[in-house]
């Protein structure tokens, strides 16, 4: 089947060969990690508020802080219609967990990346990816729609959160570094993270 990363990551033989390894997601294929999120932070009050609701559809959430433990689990599925990667994400705040989760989903038709985000699916977004020079992944997101009773509604840009995604190996540290952030054009940041993880040996959901 291949991997949707290799068909979409601009530039691809520029990534970190430990990147390569990473995206090489297909039928025979997974990757678990395990790490720890430096910081997440950002958004007022108001968006904070907002965000609770994200928990109902297992993709937002307005816990904020510092060493905060996760974990990252990728699997590949395939469908009738579309081949795609689930990204599990795990958050372990003090007695809580919280989980953002999403499918990539490779667009056949227009040669593109398009990013389901919860479950049940409620926020759908087009995603670009591209490996710059020094190795690292960068994505950043594009168009958007909201999905309410299987019909897709465009979001206007003042409504979008827009994401910039960095990925990265550290040799020296031996890891996978990880940097988000997402903005509106009027509320500003809605939430930002960094952290660090390493691949580990286990289940895959």
């Amino acid at each position: 089947m291949g991997s949707i990363y290799e068909k979409t990551i601009v530039h691809y033989h520029l990534l970190h060969p430990q990147l390569q390894k990473r995206y090489q997601l297909d039928e025979s294929h997974t990757f678990s990690g395990k790490g720890i999120m430096s910081e997440i932070k950002g958004g007022s009050f108001f968006v904070r508020m907002l965000m609770k609701f994200g928990v109902l559809f297992r993709c937002f959430f307005s816990e904020r802080g510092k060493d905060i433990p996760f974990t990252i689990e990728n699997k590949t599925i395939d469908t009738k219609r579309h081949i795609g990667v689930k990204w599990n994400r795990t958050f372990f705040f003090k007695g809580k967990k919280r989980f953002f989760d999403a499918v990539m989903v490779y667009d056949e038709q227009e040669k593109r990346i398009l990013d389901y985000f919860g479950k049940p699916h409620i926020l759908l977004s087009v995603l670009h990816l591209e490996a710059s020079s020094d190795g690292a992944l960068k994505i950043t997101s594009g168009k958007q729609w909201l999905l309410i009773l299987g019909k897709k509604i465009p979001l206007p840009t003042w409504l979008c959160g827009k994401s910039a995604v960095y990925e990265s190996y550290h040799e020296e540290m031996n890891c996978f570094t990880i940097q988000v952030h997402v903005e509106n054009k009027i509320l500003g940041t809605l939430f930002y993270y960094q952290g660090t993880f390493q691949e580990e040996e286990g289940a895959i959901c």
